[in-house]
């Protein structure tokens, strides 16, 4: 779990990140500063109002002042909209830099990374925490410099005017200030729970709407709502916790703001009354509205805190990610090789998906030349899918070293190197786009005639022509759309597209029948050649005539050789021949032989 980030560095990322965007913050400030600096002319204007207009019965001076005011109220409105809006503009863009850069940072972090991850968890930070953050920004600084300003202008207006009564009418606010830090307090520590605590509805949800077929397949619908309303609980009941102590907040505020006010109109009144201090009735009118002013902000003080501290929370969160240490790095310097030979070197390799794991793969030595066929075979869990993923560098290796025609490939420019190894997995993924957009994933800019040439290969074409609309078919999140096979076909063919020096199908063949694999082997057969191709397979037939056959057991290579080398040593491989083919091996050989009989009776 990573170190927890400080409230300073938290705040000195964000800043980074508003750096660009410094001409909206100046022009928000400065709106926020004459909003708040004529706010606190009106009452100032107020008191004269009172002193000389109505008890010297200046008429003039008051239809002055009024138009005066009417003037500052139009400024006032205008300098409102500019701090508004370009904080607003501010905020946004800064939110949509912070998402650009998650997703970036999401789509570079290795396999390591996301083998420990959480979805859900992801998708809360990169989408609820950002626009928390957007939040804070947009209404949390702009209403915190807001209540700042007015409270330290009026501060220092009512001191300059009468530093007495300032003290008086000001002492409500000591205790309320104590109040707004133990909240502030309070709020940073609960509202990371709340952004945990939706983190795991995320994770829930992403994963009852992935796996919704298994759950009605098993009638656990009831389960999962019920599991899904226990989770949704504790997220309310924490969401209370903060609300119900900002609700108390509120009325402490209004309790506090209206003693000041009574000590403003009580005392004023005595010292007005005896002359002390220069307090006139203009005075206590001026100290009252100023009361007032500052009210609604000090009110807002809580939910400023609240925002603040939602916001820094969120920002831990969030570049808990952005900062995430990406342990497989390209070195400045990399090689970029424009076509690999396919001559592949495995030397002293272990490998572990994590310290304190158990080794998946144990003493890797192998040399395999360039357009060999290489099967590879083995019992779930012996190590078959860690050994193919060290090749287009998924992975690095713990100790070691992996080489592609004599490079070691954390040597090499890794985007051009997996440009050159076209990958199959055993459950492949389609986008939410169509047929076309699928097949030419890894070259958008394929012809039409590329596109339906690799769907050819990989039997696709026909089912495809079947649809009404053809390679323009949307198929759906996940390819829900399409049957088994024809997105493991479609996934063939986009890998096909590339025209890899390096082909690796991982039980690529695992989803179709038994009919199309026979097609989809035969078309492979002429792809295979001039280039390197490793076959992981549980069905033997996919790898009898593979140029070498890779035995694994418990991470090493058992058994190495061709399928009747591999046949002789009475091994692994044995093992596996006769749970699966040697009885039709054999009801085929007894059957060519009865044929053979017939027919030399029949001569």
């Amino acid at each position: 779990m990573p170190e927890q980030k400080s409230t300073r560095y938290v705040l000195g990322r964000i800043l980074e990140y508003a750096r660009p965007y410094t001409p909206f913050f100046i022009i928000g400030f400065v709106g926020v500063v004459v909003t708040q600096a004529l706010a606190i002319a009106i009452p100032q204007i107020l008191r004269f109002v009172i002193d000389r207009g109505i008890v010297e019965q200046d008429q003039d001076y008051m239809f002055r002042a009024g138009l005066f005011v009417i003037g500052l109220g139009f400024i006032r409105g205008f300098a409102g909209f500019l701090s508004r809006y370009f904080t607003e503009a501010q905020s946004h863009r800064i939110a949509y830099d912070i998402r650009n850069d998650i997703y970036d940072k999401v789509q570079q972090l290795p396999f390591t990374y996301h083998d420990r991850a959480r979805t859900g968890n992801l998708i809360t930070r990169g989408i609820s925490d950002v626009d928390e953050i957007q939040r804070f920004l947009a209404f949390g600084v702009l209403d915190g410099v807001n209540t700042l300003l007015v409270v330290t202008f009026a501060i220092i207006v009512m001191f300059y005017t009468s530093p007495l009564l300032a003290v008086i009418v000001l002492l409500p606010l000591i205790p309320l200030f104590y109040y707004s830090k133990k909240f502030a307090e309070f709020v940073e520590r609960e509202w990371g729970k709340v952004m945990e605590k939706t983190s795991v509805l995320g994770d829930h949800l992403q994963e009852s709407i992935v796996g919704a077929e298994v759950v009605r397949a098993f009638a656990r619908e009831p389960y999962e709502i019920e599991r899904f309303e226990e989770q949704n609980e504790k997220l309310y009941h924490q969401h209370l916790k903060v609300i119900n102590r900002w609700t108390d907040y509120i009325p402490f505020s209004a309790i506090m703001i209206s003693l000041s006010i009574v000590l403003t109109l009580v005392f004023g009144a005595i010292m007005e009354r005896n002359n002390v201090a220069g307090v006139t009735v203009g005075v206590i009118v001026q100290f009252n509205a100023y009361i007032l002013l500052i009210a609604q902000p000090i009110r807002f003080v809580g939910f400023v805190i609240m925002l603040v501290n939602q916001g820094i929370a969120s920002g831990r969160r969030v570049f808990d990610v952005v900062d995430a240490e990406d342990t497989l790095t390209e070195k400045p310097d990399a090689i970029t090789i424009d076509k690999i030979k396919g001559n592949i070197t495995f030397d002293g390799v272990n490998f572990r998906y994590a310290d304190g794991l158990p080794f998946a793969l144990k003493n890797i030595n192998l040399e395999l030349q360039a357009g060999q066929q290489i099967a590879i075979v083995g019992h779930t869990g012996s190590g078959k899918s860690s050994f193919i993923s060290l090749i287009p560098r998924f992975y690095d290796t713990t100790e070691g070293t992996v080489k592609i025609d004599g490079y070691d490939v954390r040597d090499l420019n890794i985007h051009r190197l997996r440009q050159q190894v076209g990958v199959v997995l055993q459950e492949s993924l389609l986008f939410s786009a169509t047929i076309r957009e699928n097949i030419a994933l890894g070259r958008p800019d394929a012809k039409e005639n590329d596109i339906i040439a690799a769907a050819k290969a990989a039997n696709a074409h026909d089912f495809i022509l079947e649809f009404p609309d053809g390679y323009d078919t949307r198929v759906g999140e996940r390819g829900v759309t399409l049957s088994g096979g024809q997105r493991q076909r479609v996934a063939i063919a986009r890998a096909l597209l590339i025209n890899p020096d390096v082909l690796i199908l991982d039980d690529a063949t695992s989803s179709v029948d038994t009919k199309t694999e026979a097609e989809i082997q035969a078309a492979l057969q002429t792809l295979q050649k001039d280039r390197t191709t490793f076959i992981v397979a549980q069905r033997l037939t996919s790898v009898k005539d593979a140029d070498v056959i890779l035995v694994f057991d418990h991470g090493e290579i058992a058994e190495q050789g061709t399928h009747h080398e591999l046949l002789q040593m009475n091994g692994v491989y044995k093992e596996i021949y006769d749970l699966q083919l040697a009885d039709q091996e054999r009801v085929r050989r007894e059957t060519a032989e009865i044929i053979g009989l017939d027919k030399l009776a029949s001569d």
